[in-house]
């Protein structure tokens, strides 16, 4: 008998790769399992640590203010960059910083996390495990010399193993990896997500057990009309999605608009209204899951589901706009669970037809907040079906997901954590432009160099260069930091009105057309027909850093270069040119421009 041929080498040295990989992915998928139960177990040792079983007025008070002024110090002067839930930040290092999170960011995470959540802020524990296993299994492929585009790939698959570990949904948490981290539900990476989920929660269910996070009872559909009531639930869930998220992001405004050497006391200023809300509802304290749980069972009444709503709706906005550690993940869970329940108990009690409990309208309300807020819908579908695994929860449950994920996309358009990421001046790459693009991008087609008028400089002076230079618009600032863009008429305006010893900064409105370096061509001539004829390219990691500026002259001395370098190398391979054939030469570009200099590089 024959032996089987000899593989290639380049495909032996692929095959040992991939299988490297597929290690690599279960090894990760028991580490990121094991750090999001040692994380929760921390935060339930630490919340009786600092409230016991019985905890006086005082303590609700005094620890939430207290140990938010130790975490404000630790955030702001040791790891400035774990505020928050860390979903945000996992997606950034994935698009933008090709999958590398410091060593210092699961660590900080961690430490912070279970201090923030223990002392009772109203903050989830999924969205730190997520980014302390996906620092975990980036920091595993950097130290295992792992390629850039795999070191990248980690990424994901980390957030996938912890999410599933923590929430005890590994279908949910591979779908919320692709959807949310990755964007793109298509991705190749399912195959290494779904080990590495599978894994860790094997790990997590080893060790705490195969008892499942809620207790649900059997849920039964009582009457068809019960469906308008569901559509009522999905109605009022996309409201209150849009109130959080812009409950949210306002309030979140107003403490970046404070000084920035008040960084380290801002999580002290949440502690205090913490303090005093759990002094009225002591509930909404951390993650908040037992109280989920009994209205999943039916132990709330109407009066105490409308008001612990309300309460953790406050105090989630608070807790974590002011820059303390812990996710929204939970709270979202929460108040879609107090919410259905108490729409449930007024329909069971009023409806005219035959109604199911109201733990099954808390069941579905979680779903329909978790996709009105997160935005995440196909996760909030299987992560309710896998809490019941009844198929017949389904028609109603994406009945009110939908309606609510309707209503939140048309009332606050941008998903709440790239909100979040563009407050902070980070601006993530659109679905679309995810994978490689065959056509022309602003990097292109853009000047690196650029002129600037300083920000405190007169408007007085800025006309005199205008009409020095003969310029109709201008940047304001600096390229690292730039303020805007004013343009030669207002600033005439502005000197026809008598204002010349303002700053030209005042002149600046508050948001300037730009786009990103990886922007398509046709959003950039789009947005070019918008400004006045000069287009800032911003970082995405950075949005007031300049890249480089888009003018009309730039585009066509980028293309006129094309049609010279296709029609050059159709003459040195001895081809017809023709106009049909230059058109057609080359979807890739072939040449980039720097500053100013119009010269190919």
């Amino acid at each position: 008998m024959s032996a089987p041929p000899k593989l290639p080498v380049a495909q032996q040295i692929r095959l040992r790769e991939e299988q490297l990989f597929l290690a690599l992915t279960i090894v990760i998928g028991v580490l990121a399992g094991l750090s999001a139960v040692v994380f929760s177990l921390s935060i339930d040792r630490m919340t009786h640590v600092f409230f016991g079983l019985a905890p006086s007025h005082l303590r609700l008070f005094l620890v939430p203010v207290i140990i938010s002024l130790v975490t404000g110090i630790l955030l702001a002067k040791v790891f400035p960059n774990v505020r928050g839930s860390g979903i945000p930040q996992t997606e950034t290092a994935y698009h933008l910083q090709g999958g590398r999170i410091p060593w210092q960011v699961p660590i900080g995470k961690f430490l912070t996390g279970v201090l923030c959540i223990g002392s009772g802020h109203s903050l989830g524990r999924e969205g730190p495990s997520v980014q302390i296993g996906a620092g975990l299994a980036s920091v595993i492929g950097r130290w295992l010399h792992l390629p850039p585009a795999r070191v990248k790939e980690l990424v994901p698959v980390g957030a996938a193993a912890a999410l599933s570990a923590a929430f005890n949904t590994p279908i949910a948490a591979v779908l919320f990896a692709l959807e949310e981290i990755i964007g793109d539900l298509n991705a190749t990476l399912l195959g290494s997500t779904v080990i590495a989920s599978v894994t860790s929660v094997i790990v997590a269910r080893s060790i705490l057990g195969n008892e499942p996070l809620f207790h649900v009872p059997a849920y039964h559909l009582e009457h068809p009309a019960e469906l308008v009531a569901y559509v009522l639930l999905g109605l009022a869930g996309g409201i209150i999605s849009v109130v959080f998220c812009k409950g949210l992001l306002g309030v979140r405004v107003l403490f970046k608009r404070m000084p920035q050497s008040t960084l380290w006391f801002q999580p002290a200023i949440g502690g205090v209204a913490i303090g005093a809300l759990l002094l009225t509802a002591p509930q909404v304290m951390g993650v908040g899951y037992e109280y989920v749980n009994q209205a999943l069972n039916g132990g709330l009444v109407f009066n105490t589901l409308l008001f612990l709503c309300l309460f953790k709706i406050a105090a989630t906005i608070i807790s974590y706009s002011s820059g303390n550690a812990g996710g929204i993940f939970a709270p979202t869970l929460f108040i879609g669970a107090m919410a259905g329940g108490a729409l449930g108990t007024l329909v069971h009690r009023y409806a005219p037809f035959p109604t199911g409990d109201p733990a099954a309208y808390a069941l579905v309300g979680m779903g329909t907040l978790f996709a009105g807020i997160i935005r995440a819908p196909m996760t909030s579908v299987f992560m309710i079906f896998e809490i019941t695994q009844d198929y017949q929860i389904l028609v109603p449950l994406m009945v009110a997901n939908m309606l609510s994920f309707a209503i939140s996309k048309r009332y606050q358009p941008l998903p709440v954590y790239h909100a979040l990421l563009q407050q902070d001046g980070v601006h993530l790459p659109a679905a679309i432009s995810h994978g490689v693009s065959s056509g022309w991008t602003a990097n292109d087609v853009m000047n690196t160099e650029a002129i600037f008028l300083p920000a405190d400089a007169s408007i007085a002076s800025a006309w005199e260069s205008a009409q020095r230079e003969g310029w109709t618009a201008r940047l304001v600032g600096t390229r690292d930091r730039i303020d805007g863009l004013v343009t030669a008429s207002a600033v005439r305006a502005a000197i026809e009105s008598g204002t010349t010893d303002e700053p030209i900064e005042s002149l600046v409105g508050e948001e300037t057309v730009h786009v990103h370096p990886d922007h398509s061509t046709d959003v950039v001539l789009q947005r070019l027909a918008e400004s006045n004829g000069l287009l800032p390219v911003v970082s995405r990691n950075a949005a007031t850093r300049l890249e480089g500026v888009i003018t009309m002259d730039s585009v066509i001395a980028a293309f006129g270069s094309r049609r010279r370098a296709g029609r050059a190398g159709l003459l040195e391979h001895g081809a017809g040119i023709g106009p049909g054939a230059v058109e057609g030469a080359g979807d890739k570009p072939t040449v980039a421009f720097r500053a100013g200099s119009r010269r190919p590089r």
